[in-house]
């Protein structure tokens, strides 16, 4: 995930990543690297796990009755 992270960052730099606060926003190697860039973090919603389970549970859905189970050509 740096790794593309690093990539993206040389592309555009944004001013704040929103992101949630699993291990892999919170480990220090990516921290440091939003850091040098000087890219701020934001991890609201602590604690908020049930705040978006609609809409996972929608996309869930999605993935597992439709585009899984379907062979798509186009997005449309």
């Amino acid at each position: 995930m740096l790794r593309c992270l690093r990539r993206a960052l040389r592309h555009r730099k944004p001013g704040i990543i929103n992101s949630d606060q699993g291990s892999r926003f919170t480990c220090q190697a990516y921290l440091d690297l939003l850091d040098s860039c000087r890219v701020r973090v934001s991890m609201e919603g602590k604690g908020q796990t049930l705040d978006n389970v609609r809409t996972e549970r929608f996309f869930r859905r999605l993935k597992y009755d439709g585009i899984y189970i379907k062979e798509y050509t186009t997005p449309m």
